[in-house]
């Protein structure tokens, strides 16, 4: 079977559902950061204003969920990063940077027992979509290269636009890391 995804405002997600189902997918990366990626309160302050969330449930069960907002609030690479950073103000973002007028997609997760079945796949066309349904001009997205997920995106049409290398110690990271802001334009 199929999980339908939805999309569901940010102040009426379950918030406890989402970050447990973060969580469990980020910590996979636990030999790079300390740590859990996300709580409930930490979840709905990054989301912020507006955001929503693409959720997929099977049989009532929260499999998958992915953060959709402007990219405005997350254009920063200083400013992006484990829950509770603060975010730039909306409409900061600089004249003619790749992210202007972008959707952000960001805190993707799958349950970790259903990974490598295309479900992540699905989001990331479901973010698209939803993109272009709404007037945005590309997607953007920030990930770890050592998450390994860089070479991912850029089989989905993403190309890096912006990477910064990381001491060890920054956002609580056991390595150093390189973080990297991607985009695909719609």
């Amino acid at each position: 079977m199929t999980a339908p995804l939805r999309l569901v405002p940010a102040e009426a997600v379950d918030a406890e559902r989402v970050a447990d189902l973060v969580n469990r997918a980020y910590a996979r990366y636990r030999h790079l950061f300390a740590g859990q990626r996300t709580t409930p309160s930490e979840l709905l302050a990054e989301a912020g204003p507006g955001a929503r969330f693409i959720v997929a449930e099977e049989d009532g069960v929260l499999i998958g969920s992915a953060l959709v907002a402007a990219a405005e609030r997350f254009i920063e690479p200083d400013m992006l990063g484990p829950a509770g950073t603060p975010r730039p103000a909306p409409g900061a973002i600089p004249a003619g940077h790749p992210w202007e007028g972008a959707l952000y997609f960001g805190m993707a997760a799958v349950e970790p027992a259903r990974m490598n079945g295309g479900l992540g796949r699905r989001m990331v066309a479901f973010a698209e979509e939803l993109g272009r349904k709404e007037g945005y001009r590309a997607v953007a997205l920030g990930t770890v290269r050592e998450f390994g997920l860089v070479d991912y995106y850029e089989r989905l049409g993403y190309r890096v636009i912006h990477e910064v290398e990381h001491a060890a110690g920054h956002w609580d990271f056991l390595v150093p890391h390189r973080y990297c802001e991607m985009v695909k334009p719609l």
